[in-house]
């Protein structure tokens, strides 16, 4: 790596092509960079101190299905072979777009000709009361270890994204220092019981590999269902009775209320419904926005970038301001099957995006025709999978068709959205084999009519 960056150092102080952001988008977009301009400058900046690595399979390093070493998407050689600049550790700030230089928060700055952002989304913390709280004792009440609370002291303070890392145990589920860290405590304080709030895909993904390891859950959820955003409420009950089964506890219709802290520890939390849970370890994991806060930064002094709850880009993925390209988790692009504009933070289109404003960074001419939803869990051996829109939000005109095959007993469930005569939502659960083939009609927009006539 050393050679690598001997080779480009007389580029760095003004790099061909900048990329903020080290994960899917980034590197893809460094891959297809490659393809047409093999000798301009790259250099690469990112936020972790991990050279890469996939993020879907933190919930496997965390189950302790996967090593550390088996997690990593790309090795060294692709930055040496790509003759790549990577700087880790590197918070950018802000951007100034007139004199193309970014920022960092410690004064830094790195000039470019052409800049891709690609930085990801970054969790929400919910505004929580803090509650210093003295004297527990443990009541088995219900086979559910509560806490008695002889005396709390309400503070003024309140749980947010500035803080919640200073309170030892709680943590969120998004990132490989995340699960080292989880993972650590969890040895440390021999937990044997957690409580997630947040029962969504990133909620379900740190259950799955809680439950993998031996932990019971406690799932806090806003709605009346887990997995609310593409499952409905047959796909959830098959989930939901399979967790409560494996001694684990679902609240529905309720959230966190207070947070119970002992010398600056975590000791319980206390549930909208007044309910108080002992706990040493406790995940947020309510949800992923894109990360602005660089854009939002370089506001006052600049021709701004267009963006809603992500930045916009057009077909090429460039932004609105020239020579800025945007990819991946932080962008709001084309949904195919809705025609909207939606932020779409699923691994396989940070791929596609990312190539695809490469390419035409470069000088290529490549179009992103749009992706839509899909995720995809598998929790205590249920696979399930959802795709596109799965819980249309009215009917009243009869031009959706539903088709639905509910079977609890043998936990399995398959609904099919048809619209024109074209799927375009997908809902399996227990046996996902055909999920492949079902994402294919809904690309091509194949007309199924003939296929579920009677």
């Amino acid at each position: 790596m050393e050679d690598t960056i001997k080779k480009i150092k007389k580029t760095d102080e003004i790099a061909d092509y900048l990329i903020i952001g080290n994960s899917a988008a980034g590197l893809s977009a460094v891959s297809a960079i490659r393809t047409i301009d093999k000798t301009g400058s790259i250099l690469v900046l990112t936020n972790e101190q991990y050279k890469n690595y996939s993020k879907p399979l933190i919930t496997y390093l965390l189950a302790g299905k996967i090593g550390l070493d088996n997690i990593y998407f790309k090795d060294d050689k692709f930055y040496e072979e790509n003759n790549i600049l990577l700087k880790s550790e590197i918070n950018v700030k802000k951007i100034n777009f007139k004199d193309k230089m970014v920022i960092s928060d410690k004064g830094i700055s790195f000039k470019y000709n052409k800049l891709l952002l690609a930085n990801g989304g970054s969790p929400i913390i919910p505004k929580i009361r803090i509650v210093e709280a003295d004297d527990f004792i443990e009541n088995f009440k219900n086979k559910n270890i509560n806490i008695k609370v002889k005396e709390e002291i309400i503070t003024q303070e309140m749980l947010d994204s500035t803080n919640y890392k200073n309170i030892s145990g709680i943590f969120t589920f998004t990132c490989l220092q995340d699960a080292l860290q989880i993972q650590k405590y969890i040895i440390e304080n021999k937990i044997k019981e957690a409580v997630i709030l947040g029962g969504g895909l990133i909620g379900l993904k740190s259950a799955e590999a809680l439950l993998e390891i031996g932990i019971k859950v406690n799932i806090i959820e806003l709605s009346d269902r887990l997995l609310s955003a593409t499952f409905d409420k047959y796909a959830s009950s098959i989930i939901e009775n399979e967790m409560k089964n494996n001694q684990s506890n679902i609240y529905t219709n309720n959230t966190i209320n207070k947070i119970l802290v002992k010398n600056n520890k975590l000791v319980g939390i206390e549930l909208k419904n007044k309910e108080k849970i002992n706990t040493k370890l406790l995940i947020i994991a309510v949800g992923v926005v894109p990360d602005l806060r660089i854009l939002k930064e370089s506001e006052m002094e600049n021709e701004q970038i267009k963006y809603g709850r992500g930045i916009f880009t057009d077909e090429y993925m460039q932004t609105n301001i020239k020579d800025v390209y945007a990819a991946g988790d932080v962008v709001e692009s084309f949904d195919f099957i809705t025609g909207n504009k939606a932020n779409i933070a699923i691994w396989p289109l940070a791929v596609r995006q990312g190539e695809i404003a490469g390419i035409n960074m470069a000088g290529g001419n490549k179009i992103y025709s749009g992706g839509y939803f899909m995720n995809s869990i598998e929790i205590l051996d249920i696979p399930s999978i959802s795709i596109g829109l799965t819980n249309p939000a009215d009917n009243n005109d009869g031009s959706i068709e539903i088709i639905k095959d509910f079977k609890p007993e043998r936990k399995f469930y398959k609904k099919i959205v048809i619209l024109e005569g074209k799927i375009i939502g997908l809902i399996l659960v227990g046996n996902i084999d055909r999920a492949g083939i079902y994402g294919g009609l809904i690309k091509n927009e194949i007309d199924v009519k003939s296929m579920f006539q009677a």
